[in-house]
């Protein structure tokens, strides 16, 4: 991605790492986490990452009475959130920079056509600096079909993934150690490596066009142990890979964010963008 590159020259040092050979891997802000002065999710904290040239923001969002809100959870019946369009009006508003805002969908429910519409209507006049990003395959195939210039990116989770835990999604341990329902994990009939090819292959192809892929950092830390480059295949195709979520302070964060950069992550997930930018300095000093 030659011209996302050349974009991230410009953008705050503190959300960008060098990676070998010169890439530059963006430190996404997990829910506009930046500085640490204000709420996940509000608009003040979108509103200071735009101000920063923070390289990349992530805000979640969620469908509620015809409307779109920033919330993670489904909020309490009277609870004031923040909705999407005030977000997104703070990006059309924000002189052009290097920031692109992910838009994280919260909805598992398949979207309704209007609300389809609604969505690429709010987002139309920023695409350029927004996308959105779901683990719901089926909702982002209907915003596509709305509007196919808008990006997009999958979570596979809910089709295959790992973290030492069986999550309700999939829901079952295959044959192969990862949390996968899919006929080929069964039982194992080819290497491992096979195995997470044929699956990694097919989750690419879900959605037509993904900008990026995002995977759980243990799912992405496993597949290279099993001798799988799941960044390596998804850059054969033109697909970045996200890496979430890694924050400074837990179990060997230093090496795991140097690992992750040095095996091809594009992106990592954090909601300590800026202790990661200056743990990677002092190392490389």
């Amino acid at each position: 991605m030659p011209d996302r590159q050349r974009a991230l020259r410009s953008a705050h040092p503190e959300s960008v790492v060098n990676a070998p050979g010169g890439r530059l891997v963006e430190l996404k802000a997990h829910r506009g986490a930046w500085s640490g002065a204000h709420p996940a999710n509000s608009l003040a904290a979108l509103s200071e990452c735009f101000t920063a040239r923070v390289a990349r923001v992530e805000i979640d969002f969620r469908s509620r009475d015809g409307d779109f809100v920033v919330a993670h959870d489904k909020p309490r019946k009277g609870t004031r959130v923040p909705l999407l369009r005030d977000a997104l009006e703070i990006v059309r508003a924000s002189p052009p920079g290097p920031t692109v805002l992910m838009l994280d969908a919260k909805d598992d429910a398949p979207w309704p056509p209007g609300t389809v519409l609604a969505l690429a209507r709010l987002c139309e006049p920023v695409r350029d600096r927004v996308f959105v990003g779901s683990p719901a395959d089926w909702n982002l195939r209907l915003l596509r079909k709305v509007d196919p210039a808008l990006a997009v990116a999958f979570d596979p989770q809910y089709y295959l993934t790992w973290d030492g835990r069986v999550h309700v999604v999939p829901g079952r341990r295959g044959a192969y150690g990862y949390q996968d329902v899919h006929p080929l994990a069964l039982r194992r009939t080819v290497p491992v490596v096979d195995y997470l090819r044929e699956r990694f292959d097919t989750l690419l192809g879900a959605v037509n066009d993904i900008r990026e892929i995002h995977l759980r950092l243990p799912f992405f830390e496993r597949m290279l142990r099993d001798g799988f480059d799941a960044a390596s295949f998804a850059h054969a195709v033109g697909v970045l890979v996200d890496v979430w979520t890694l924050d400074a302070g837990t179990r060997a964060w230093k090496t795991r964010l140097e690992h992750a950069v040095a095996t091809g992550a594009d992106i990592v997930t954090t909601n300590t963008p800026r202790e990661f930018a200056a743990a990677l300095a002092r190392t490389s000093r």
